[in-house]
């Protein structure tokens, strides 16, 4: 049976991404969008979806659209900002999870977060990581943390998920998965698309459960 999907941060270019590849897919997951204004959907969205809108810290109206939800998939970007909003509502988000039965959580982040010793002398995670960190460095420090916050809720089935560029390229594009060093064998660039394919797999195969993978096309 399809799962049910709560998405966060649906209404974003990854957000999107996903929702399309999903509805797309031979037999559909159920999906609910969480967002702050129901406008900025496009009207097919919103027509074959659940849309519950509020904030993150709204916690009524999380706990209605985490009603019957499997899987929460969170596609949350950093705000331009000089703290970490977006990181500061996840315990929030986290309690509602376990308020309402709901195990198995996605959390997009970024190259610079890393929980395995494994990376921590790689050049792999050299490269990828020190980039983020001088383009964009309070951006990367939110969705580090985010990721951190999501990977120490050891009662839930987190999966963190880290990528390198973003691009609006095919969904076909083969997307490689593991830990950064010599044996990573994905690029700089990750299309929205693939890693919306990458996640719905996921999903069923449960392979990176409490892993923080890397991404890339290949």
């Amino acid at each position: 049976m399809s799962p049910t999907i709560l998405v966060l941060g649906a209404t974003g270019y990854s957000g999107l991404a996903f929702i399309q590849v999903a509805l797309s897919q031979p037999n559909p997951p159920t999906l609910t969008l969480f967002v702050r204004s129901r406008s900025k959907l496009p009207a097919d969205i919103e027509k074959q979806t659940r849309v519950v809108e509020g904030s993150l810290t709204d916690t009524d109206a999380l706990s209605k659209a985490m009603e019957g939800v499997d899987v929460v998939v969170s596609l949350l970007g950093a705000l331009a900002h000089t703290a970490k909003p977006i990181a500061d509502a996840f315990p929030g988000i986290l309690s509602t999870m376990r308020a309402k039965g709901v195990k198995r959580i996605f959390a997009l982040s970024t190259p610079s977060f890393s929980p395995d010793p494994a990376e921590a002398f790689s050049l792999g995670r050299s490269i990828f990581g020190l980039m983020p960190k001088i383009v964009v460095p309070q951006g990367n420090a939110e969705m580090v943390a985010i990721a951190e916050a999501v990977s120490a809720a050891d009662d839930l089935d987190w999966t963190v998920f880290r990528v390198p560029h973003l691009t609006e390229e095919a969904a076909d594009l083969p997307v490689a998965a593991g830990l950064l060093g010599p044996d990573f064998k994905g690029g700089f660039n990750l299309s929205r698309a693939s890693q919306a394919l990458w996640i719905l797999k996921e999903i069923e195969e449960r392979q990176w459960v409490k892993k923080a993978p890397m991404l890339g096309n290949c």
